[in-house]
């Protein structure tokens, strides 16, 4: 299996990000693995150059790269970053740090690609799920003649739903134990939702005929409509 995707993990602690790295490393033996926490000289923060350094160094091995972070200022760090590069193979996750981080490795590991192993990071929230409220307690719209809950949305990401936004929408609708559809396609399944080829604009159908994910519905259609890029 050729693994393409190395990741760095960003934490305010230099101590966090290593023991995460050797972690994740445990699971995924072949995935280069960066730590990029702390402060130049080892104090907490986060550094720009800590995390420049590490991205470039898994793109000189021709890698792309999922960046991943514990908290507040380490998302501002990296994004300025990532601002900086202008590299459509780097990609930040704003997924839990411990779980993210394992779940995209192991993905990684298995071969999937950038996008895939963004889509699992994010997709860790799962385990937080059992707090959300699942019941149908639909915002807007109703069930049709067809047993069919339903909502439009329009899509405003400049690119449409490309990969980024399609890896957010899947893992919406991973968190949900039944069906939730758009435009009759699979919302779980990002490489479903780019062959859509949906653009800026378009006006999508969100849809499920389970009630338990009625709340789904409503939360996808309000993601898109809100951007997701």
């Amino acid at each position: 299996m050729t693994v393409t995707v190395g990741l760095v993990l960003v934490s305010h602690s230099d101590r966090l990000a290593q023991g995460l790295a050797e972690l994740a490393g445990q699971m995924a033996a072949d995935v280069s693995i960066i730590p990029a926490g702390g402060m130049d000289d080892g104090g907490i923060g986060t550094s720009y150059d800590k995390i420049e350094s590490a991205i470039r160094e898994l793109r000189s091995r021709g890698l792309s790269v999922l960046v991943l972070t514990d908290i507040g200022s380490a998302t501002m760090t990296v994004e300025a970053v990532l601002e900086a590069a202008d590299d459509r193979e780097v990609v930040f996750e704003d997924a839990p740090f411990v779980e993210g981080a394992i779940a995209a490795a192991v993905s990684a590991q298995q071969g999937s690609d950038l996008w895939e192993a963004a889509g699992a990071a994010a997709a860790a929230a799962v385990v937080y799920a059992e707090k959300l409220d699942t019941e149908p307690k639909p915002v807007s719209g109703s069930e049709d003649a067809n047993g069919m809950f339903k909502r439009e949305a329009t899509v405003i990401d400049e690119a449409g739903l490309h990969a980024r936004p399609a890896a957010q929408i899947a893992a919406l609708a991973g968190e949900y134990d039944g069906e939730i559809l758009i435009n009759d396609t699979p919302a779980d399944s990002i490489m479903s939702i780019m062959a859509l080829g949906i653009t800026k604009g378009t006006t999508v159908i969100v849809s499920t005929h389970d009630a338990k994910c009625w709340s789904g519905v409503d939360r996808i259609a309000d993601a898109i409509n809100a951007g997701l890029d």
